[in-house]
């Protein structure tokens, strides 16, 4: 497996936990939010996903931290609380088809008929029977394990390769497989975390849920950070291989 598998496996198992953006997607919004700045929210399989347009702010990591944690997201993988509270700081909406083309804009009327009907959404899994309920954490469950795997074989494919970059003497590559490892392993607590809380939701143990939930929001905000940061190092690394580059051909 590359590095470059790896770390678009994480960043997708990061996208699945954390309501950002997958590596593939159909239709897009562009929401212009007067809190967050632009946020993209695209149509994947089996949901939605959402990247904050270059905006790391205080607020944008906070929402990030809840949204990880939002009990409908982790409970049934629905992301309508979150995107009624995004849309709900929205001056406009630009709206785009599969092929990147401009359709339409979206004004406050509109936006907020978009709200409308997230918030019917949470109000209709508030009123689902007990058989619906357990339908969909099941579901919720299955796609929790298939994580879970997919995270254990990319953690172990990365410590070896990281092993390998070492033994070869390229220190680089091994700490970015070691990040990816250390990622995948972080990410398979939040899943691990994940399928605790809808467990514990079908014994019906809400309150015992809700600390789970607090758990994975800090989780989250670690990883978040983590993120970020090794963005940061590896953007100074990349441009100072290339500054050193363009010295050298001068000489």
């Amino acid at each position: 497996m590359k590095k470059k598998h790896l770390l678009t496996l994480a960043a997708a198992a990061a996208a699945a936990l954390f309501c950002m953006l997958p590596v593939k997607a159909d239709a897009a919004e562009l929401i212009r939010s007067d809190e967050y700045g632009e946020v993209l929210v695209v149509d994947v399989p089996g949901g939605e996903g959402l990247l904050f347009m270059g905006n790391t702010s205080g607020k944008v990591m906070q929402f990030l931290k809840e949204s990880a944690g939002d009990p409908y997201f982790v409970r049934y993988n629905v992301m309508d609380a979150t995107l009624a509270k995004v849309k709900a700081t929205a001056s406009s909406i630009l709206v785009f088809n599969e092929e990147g083309e401009l359709t339409g804009v979206k004004g406050p009327a509109e936006i907020g008929q978009d709200i409308a009907a997230h918030q019917a959404m949470i109000e209709a899994l508030n009123q689902m029977d007990p058989q619906q309920q357990a339908a969909l954490e099941n579901q919720q469950l299955v796609s929790l394990a298939a994580q879970q795997k997919e995270l254990e074989g990319a953690r172990e494919e990365a410590l070896e390769q990281a092993g390998q970059a070492a033994a070869a003497g390229n220190e680089a590559e091994a700490a970015q497989y070691q990040f990816a490892a250390v990622l995948c392993e972080q990410l398979l607590a939040v899943a691990n975390a994940k399928q605790q809380a809808v467990l514990l939701y079908q014994q019906q143990a809400a309150a015992e849920a809700g600390q789970v939930l607090l758990s994975i929001q800090e989780l989250a905000g670690v990883i978040q950070q983590e993120i970020a940061d090794y963005s940061l190092q590896y953007q100074q690394a990349m441009t100072q291989a290339v500054m050193t580059e363009l010295f050298q051909s001068m000489l």
